[in-house]
């Protein structure tokens, strides 16, 4: 952090000057001039060896896969910026590649998860897969909504359509210091319905925590679970 305070540092005193050559020399227009200085400030950022290394994803990234989403935030309040990946097998291979790398019994259609813990060298550590916690990817419904991710914690959000009711299915993480984890917070569900209920108390969401389920880390959920009471056993 310290490096690239002292970059923009270097990068603003050079344009400082430079800007009240040219203005003197060219009469050329104090914006113009600014205008310029700030492109070619973010055009050598962009380039530098520090920005390529924090952005380059694909040595996390297994063979066979591509990068679909990618989400930033500081997942373990270390302060330091750490990323969620989603990736899906890279059907544009062909099928004798995608033998070569996968066994016959892989699902195509799963699209796991990896959490890369920032480094303070600006590199990432692997820490966690899973290949459950994101709904397949069947057809044009796709169900995976987003990741919302907050520091040391993130939601996994799914949204299921019907003709009756639209439901929004969350799964919220949090981080768990004393275990180097990730455990599943709470599961819940809220839904619109077309047919307003006639139970008064019926509000559309449920909701589940630990009380319900135990203690679940992240690398070991599976989407979905269970909402309704009965179906937990109580």
């Amino acid at each position: 952090m310290q490096k690239l305070r002292l970059f923009f540092v270097r990068v603003a005193g050079f344009w400082s000057v430079e800007v009240k050559k040219q203005i003197k020399r060219y009469r050329i227009p104090y914006i113009q001039i600014m205008k310029k200085a700030l492109l070619y400030g973010c055009l050598i950022l962009l380039s530098s060896p520090l920005f390529a290394r924090q952005n380059d994803l694909s040595p996390y990234i297994p063979k066979g896969y591509i990068l679909l989403f990618q989400y930033t935030a500081d997942l373990n309040a270390d302060s330091l910026p750490d990323k969620i990946i989603v990736i899906g097998i890279d059907k544009s291979l062909g099928d004798a590649a995608l033998k070569s790398i996968f066994s016959s019994d892989v699902n195509m259609q799963k699209r796991p998860v990896i959490i890369l813990l920032g480094q303070p060298d600006h590199s990432y550590k692997r820490v966690t897969r899973n290949d459950n916690a994101i709904a397949q990817s069947l057809g044009t419904k796709d169900p995976f909504s987003s990741i919302k991710c907050e520091t040391g914690s993130f939601i996994i959000e799914h949204t299921i359509d019907s003709p009756d009711q639209q439901c929004t299915i969350d799964s919220r993480f949090e981080w768990s210091a004393k275990q180097s984890d990730w455990y599943l917070k709470s599961y819940s569900q809220s839904c619109i319905s077309a047919k307003p209920s006639l139970d008064p108390e019926d509000t559309g969401f449920k909701e589940k925590t630990p009380k319900n389920f135990g203690k679940i880390p992240f690398g070991k959920y599976k989407y979905p679970m269970a909402i309704d009471v009965d179906e937990w056993g109580q």
